[in-house]
């Protein structure tokens, strides 16, 4: 029993052995099933780089106050359409209609200090006409009166000034447009000793938006004024919204070791729905081709085993001289990075592969092609051997 046992198991691993060596060749339908496959498709490819920014009305001014002190009106809300010069809120002026009469009365007071000097001075000019009055004595009349004239001047200002701060107390809207921000309430007390608190923001029109994109030093170089623009928001995720790049600051910012820089972004927001504040993704388009053949990026690295071989012709295309790209392009302002490296072991030029397709008797062959840009997930041939049909299964 023992050697009809054995004999049994040396039987079958001889069967194994023969079926692993021959089933290979009896059959690539087997191998091919084990091969992941992509599809050549045809259409245009975009080359991006991605971003992130918040949207903000394009002309927004801060009102603020010049004087302190407690407010006691509001005429206006959040949204509210405001024409310019209308009230938007009154500072209390108890004490600068108090600091008014006061220059007022300093007014007065002066005025008739001039009054008075001119008087004397032209009483005494008379006698020193006459030759009855010295020159010494007119010119003390006259050192009087000029005194008298600075005195009223200084008034005058002090007037101008307390009723100026007076008008500061009725804050006034300084453009047509809507009111995106309100920083105060009745009641509250705004201080103007240091810096001008700010009570509204206001927006020209939200029809024009700009977004503020912080782009990464090593994707500066591939942007470039006027530049298409695409970008969402997750308030309207299914719609896609365009701009155009107006202007690239040279002030770097620093985050955590991360040089960035800020990209603006000219939007139009003619429907409303685009609002400050919000998160925009965007991306610049730095290359976009027009009807280009492209196959998925891994179709381009492919190293084929020994079964893959062995459904392949004898010989393996040799590499051709380089050609020119041609197709239709929207160029960018720098060339994106072609896919890594020739062919291992192939020296190939970078830009130079083989892909290896299902042929129309549904085996394996092997084409050579030009590769261009990518977007990271397909990339663009131009095929060196006769044509390949969109549509075709490549390994």
């Amino acid at each position: 029993m023992k050697r009809i046992a054995i004999w049994l198991l040396a039987a079958l691993a001889v069967v194994a052995v023969v079926l692993g060596i021959w089933r290979p060749w009896k059959s690539g339908g087997d191998v091919l099933a084990q091969l992941t496959w992509g599809e050549v498709t045809r259409g245009d490819l975009e080359v991006v780089v991605s971003s992130t920014g918040t949207l903000e009305a394009v002309h927004a001014v801060e009102v603020g106050t010049q004087v302190s002190g407690t407010i006691t009106e509001i005429n206006v809300d959040f949204n509210d359409r405001v024409a310019k010069g209308q009230i938007l809120a009154v500072i209390d002026t108890s004490l600068l209609d108090s600091a008014l009469r006061d220059a007022q009365a300093g007014h007065a007071r002066a005025k008739a200090q001039f009054d008075q000097a001119e008087a004397d001075y032209q009483a005494r000019k008379e006698l020193f006409d006459g030759g009855l009055l010295s020159q010494t004595e007119i010119r003390g009349f006259d050192t009087a009166r000029t005194a008298a004239r600075s005195s009223l001047d200084s008034a005058e200002s002090q007037v101008e000034r307390a009723r100026q701060n007076r008008s500061n107390a009725v804050i006034r809207s300084p453009i047509d447009g809507v009111v995106v921000e309100r920083a105060v309430e009745v009641g509250q007390t705004v201080a103007a000793s240091f810096s001008t608190p700010r009570l509204f923001l206001l927006a020209r029109d939200l029809r024009d938006m700009r977004i503020l994109a912080e782009v990464d030093e090593g994707d500066i170089g591939q942007i470039r004024l006027d530049q298409e623009v695409g970008f969402q928001v997750a308030a309207q995720p299914e719609r896609s919204f365009q701009g155009k790049v107006r202007q690239i600051r040279l002030q770097p910012k620093v985050d955590q070791n991360v040089v960035k820089y800020t990209v603006v972004v000219d939007a139009a927001n003619p429907d409303g729905v685009l609002l400050p504040g919000m998160t925009a993704t965007l991306e610049f388009v730095v290359e976009r081709v027009i009807d280009a053949l492209t196959v998925p990026v891994a179709a381009t690295r492919i190293r084929p085993n020994a079964a893959m071989t062995r459904l392949l012709p004898a010989a393996l295309p040799a590499p051709l001289p380089a050609q020119p790209l041609t197709r239709g392009t929207q160029a960018g302002a720098a060339r994106p990075p072609r896919p890594e490296g020739g062919a291992a072991g192939s020296g190939m030029p970078a830009d130079l592969r083989r892909i290896f397709l299902r042929d129309e008797q549904g085996g394996l062959t092997v084409r050579m092609v030009r590769v261009g840009v990518t977007d990271g997930r397909r990339v663009e041939i131009v095929p060196l051997q006769g044509e390949i049909a969109p549509g075709a299964a490549v390994v």
